[in-house]
């Protein structure tokens, strides 16, 4: 009888989440992917991931320093880059991620807070086979401590 209860009770409350818009047992834990908010140099310094491109993402270069693994993605949705780095150590005085396309001659750059974690900066839009070069600079100078090439360069 307990068995009974309890089995009807974990349904009611199933059916009560599942009319308020909960998660239901045959839901998905893959995240949604948004189609892509801007286009061509529309995409020049936008967020990756809030424009979407994000979701066509594949690595372009990478480079593994003693402060995290920089990887400089390409968006073949959007035909734009940026550098990313998912496991930055952290440490001051600064984080500055930039992104480079060749065939325009131009850059974006993204100041980043210096905290460990992850961190990304903003795209430039650089199709097909254009050369594009992410960089990244944590101490503050004129030199950078990182630079990623596409295969492109």
């Amino acid at each position: 009888m307990a068995k009974k209860l309890l089995a009807g009770a974990a349904a009611a409350v199933g059916l009560s989440i599942a009319l308020l818009g909960g998660v239901t047992a045959g839901a998905s834990a893959a995240p949604i992917s948004a189609a892509a908010t801007c286009t061509g140099a529309g995409c020049d310094s936008k967020d990756p991931y809030d424009s979407g491109c994000g979701a066509t993402r594949s690595k372009a270069g990478e480079k593994a320093t003693a402060r995290g693994t920089f990887i400089l993605y390409y968006s073949s949705g959007c035909r734009t880059n940026w550098i990313e780095v998912p496991n930055y150590a952290g440490g001051p005085p600064s984080l500055e991620l930039s992104v480079w396309d060749g065939g325009r001659n131009k850059i974006v750059r993204y100041d980043a807070k210096p905290t460990a974690g992850r961190h990304y900066g903003n795209m430039v839009y650089s199709p097909g086979s254009s050369c594009a070069i992410g960089y990244a600079d944590w101490d503050a100078d004129s030199a950078w401590e990182v630079i990623v090439k596409s295969s492109g360069c």
